[in-house]
């Protein structure tokens, strides 16, 4: 009877073990180039490659609908149906994008606007026709931005451009609104944990590591060549992220830097005191990688101080930037979430208290 009971327990310890381990799920990786970067899907659970593979067909499905290099896609019949006054069908996602844009138009009083294409084509940068253009170049494209100059009409679904010339871009919402998509298919196929990473730049962290930690965030140093050196960690869990700078996309003519990050207000890059922008939204938040994305470009052209006090009166979202004194503004949480603060940079107090 001993070595029956003895067995027994043998047995079930054996089998108590195997259940742990089966409990413990690799996770499951995979890269691609879509939207015009790079993207990283990470995720756990049974279906995790299934979650991972409709979810890079999903990005790739909204790459189609906003990308102006697709003749037909939604931005390129706006673009070709400029100034004709005819209404253009789109898709409910591409609608949706640029309704939003729209909201947030107004809201910042033009420092987030979608129309700006015609000025991204001017000063090309990020091609190899980049260049700083001339007075009059930068006057006529200007005369072709301005988010007033887009309609739409919500019981059809359709918008249009009121100028000949126009074009929207939405390289600054698109990638958050495809961040918020595969959110959507993780939780459909049950994945509680996972990393959606569209370029560094727009991301959403879900539950915790391999480690049972929360995802740790290396932010850029933004005057640092070496893309690996960071400004700080950030833990983030269950939280949507973006983050831009005037290092990622810029070139340099006598001895003046000109960024990605226009203004769509000059016509220039912004020149608002601003290096880098961090925005971070709980999973409460609607839409929060997209919002996060329109975010970061609007705060940044805004500047360090308007910018703060922008975000202050946003619910469940908080942010960190960065100035060319190496500066931190923070706002929310963020000045406690943030860990391993590079030396270079100290926070921006206002009576002795952090923002």
């Amino acid at each position: 009877m001993l070595v029956k009971r003895i067995v027994r327990s043998c047995i079930l310890l054996l089998v108590l073990c195997l259940c742990a381990g089966c409990g413990e799920q690799s996770d499951v990786k995979r890269s691609d180039i879509v939207l015009d970067t790079a993207v990283t899907l990470t995720a756990r659970g049974e279906d995790a490659q299934a979650a991972i593979d409709e979810s890079m067909a999903r990005i790739r499905n909204i790459d189609n609908m906003v990308n102006p290099n697709v003749p037909d896609s939604d931005v390129s019949k706006l673009s070709q149906n400029a100034g004709t006054g005819k209404w253009v069908p789109l898709q409910p996602e591409t609608y949706k994008m640029l309704a939003v844009a729209q909201d947030y138009a107004r809201k910042t009083n033009g420092a987030f606007d979608v129309t700006t294409k015609p000025l991204v084509d001017l000063w090309g940068i990020g091609t190899d026709h980049a260049k700083v253009p001339t007075p009059a170049e930068l006057s006529e494209a200007q005369k072709k931005v301005g988010w007033q100059k887009l309609e739409l009409n919500e019981g059809t679904h359709s918008a249009r451009l009121v100028q000949k010339g126009m074009g929207v871009d939405l390289g600054g919402i698109a990638k958050g609104f495809a961040v918020d998509e595969v959110r959507k298919i993780y939780a459909r196929y049950g994945i509680k944990d996972g990393l959606i990473n569209l370029g560094s730049s727009s991301m959403y962290a879900l539950g915790v590591n391999q480690e049972g930690q929360p995802w740790r965030i290396g932010l850029r140093h933004p005057r640092k060549e070496d893309a690996q050196e960071k400004m700080a960690i950030l833990p983030l869990e269950n939280e949507a992220l973006s983050t831009s700078g005037d290092y990622e996309r810029f070139f340099e003519a006598n001895g003046t830097r000109y960024h990605h990050i226009l203004d769509p207000r000059t016509g220039w890059p912004a020149m608002s005191g601003a290096m880098s922008v961090t925005i971070v939204a709980a999973d409460r938040v609607k839409d929060g990688g997209m919002l996060t994305d329109i975010l970061t470009t609007a705060v940044f052209v805004l500047g360090p101080e308007q910018g703060a006090r922008f975000l202050r009166g946003q619910d469940g979202i908080e942010g960190a930037i960065t100035d060319g004194r190496y500066q931190l503004w923070t706002t929310g949480n963020m000045a406690t979430d943030l860990l391993e603060v590079s030396p270079d940079f100290h926070f921006w107090q206002e009576s002795g208290e952090n923002l």
